[in-house]
C-alpha cells in the first residue's frame, strides 16, 4: 500500500518540490508588484493544478469520498480531456486584464507581435509535447478496434490463435479525436492570449511594461505546456495498462499465460506518465508563485538639464 500512494502522490510533492527549487532560484527575479495580473495568474494556476490533483485522486480511490458507479464510466471517457479543458479555461483567465488600445502610452513604431515578448526557447518544449502527443495518438488509434457492445474504438484485441484472444481498453479514437480538437482550441486561446498582450500601446513606464508582458507571456506557455503534459501522463498511464494485460488457458500439460510482445514497456510508461505529471502540476505551482508579489517598481527617472 505504501507503495501505492508514493505512485499516485510521488508526482505531485516531485511537482511543488520542483516550482519551489525553481522560485528560489529563479522565480523571484520575475515576480510581479501585484494587481489584477497576480489574482489572474493565481486563479488560471490553481485551476489547472487544483483540477489536475483532484482528477488524480478520484482516479485512484484516495478521494475520502464514496463514489457512485456512474462515476467510473465517466471518468473512463472524460480524464483525458478534463487537464485540456482546465488548460484552456485557465488561458482564458490568463487574458485579463484586457487593455484596449489607449493614446495615454508612448508613442511607439517598434512592430509588436505575439512573439514579441516570448523568447524562442518558450515554444520548443509545447512544439516536442504536441508532436509526442500526436505519434502516440496516432499510434494507439491505429491499434484500437470497436467495443463489441458500444462500437466505439476503445479496445485492443490479440488474437492467440484457436479461436482465444485477449484483450484490453486503450487510448483509441473515441477518446484522442475530441482531445485533439480541445488541442485545436488550446492552441487558438494561447494565441489569441498572446495578441491581446502584446497589442496595447506601451505604458510611460516601458521597463515595468516589458516587464509585465514578458511575465504574461511566458505563463501562457507555461499553462499551456501544464496541460499537454497532464493530459501526455493520463495517455501514458492508460498505456500502460493496456500493455500489461495477460490471460491465461488450461491446456492438457496445465495452464499456459499469454501477454503482449511489449509488455516490457509498462514500467517506462508508468514513469514516463509520472514525469508528465510532476512536471505539469510543478508549471502550476511555479505560475502560482510568480505571482507572490515582489518590490514595487520604482517611477522611471526623468533627468533634467
Amino acid at each position: 500500500m505504501s507503495w501505492f500512494y508514493f505512485v499516485v502522490l510521488g508526482p505531485v510533492f516531485a511537482g511543488i518540490l520542483l516550482a519551489l527549487a525553481w522560485w528560489l532560484i529563479w522565480g523571484r527575479k520575475r515576480q510581479l508588484s501585484g494587481g489584477g495580473v497576480g489574482a489572474f495568474t493565481v486563479a488560471a494556476g490553481l485551476l489547472l493544478g487544483g483540477g489536475n490533483v483532484v482528477l488524480l485522486l478520484l482516479g485512484t480511490g484516495l478521494f475520502p469520498l464514496q463514489l457512485p458507479p456512474e462515476y467510473w464510466v465517466w471518468f473512463q471517457d472524460y480524464r483525458f480531456t478534463a487537464p485540456l479543458l482546465l488548460g484552456i479555461v485557465g488561458m482564458v483567465l490568463l487574458a485579463f486584464p484586457v487593455q484596449g488600445r489607449s493614446g495615454r502610452g508612448v508613442a511607439d513604431l517598434t512592430p509588436r507581435t505575439p512573439l514579441s515578448f516570448a523568447r524562442g526557447w518558450w515554444f520548443v518544449a509545447p512544439a516536442l509535447l504536441l508532436a509526442l502527443i500526436l505519434s502516440v495518438t496516432v499510434t494507439a488509434g491505429a491499434a484500437s478496434r470497436p467495443d463489441s457492445s458500444t462500437g466505439h474504438y476503445t479496445m485492443y484485441l490479440v488474437d492467440l490463435g484457436g479461436e482465444r484472444g485477449m484483450g484490453s481498453s486503450i487510448y483509441g479514437w473515441y477518446n484522442s479525436i475530441p482531445c485533439l480538437i480541445l488541442i485545436g482550441v488550446l492552441i487558438i486561446v494561447a494565441s489569441v492570449d498572446l495578441v491581446l498582450i502584446a497589442r496595447p500601446t506601451p505604458a510611460a513606464n516601458r521597463e515595468h511594461d516589458v516587464h509585465i508582458r514578458t511575465f504574461r507571456t511566458g505563463n501562457v506557455l507555461a499553462i499551456g505546456t501544464s496541460a499537454l503534459l497532464m493530459h501526455l501522463g493520463f495517455i501514458l498511464s492508460s498505456l500502460a495498462g493496456t500493455v500489461s494485460i495477460t490471460s491465461s488457458f488450461p491446456t492438457s500439460e496445465g495452464s499456459v499465460t499469454f501477454w503482449t510482445t511489449f509488455a516490457g514497456l509498462q514500467p517506462v510508461l508508468i514513469g514516463a506518465s509520472a514525469v508528465a505529471a510532476a512536471l505539469g502540476l510543478a508549471l502550476c505551482v511555479a505560475v502560482v508563485l510568480s505571482a507572490i508579489p515582489s518590490r514595487r517598481w520604482a517611477p522611471a527617472r526623468v533627468t533634467t538639464r
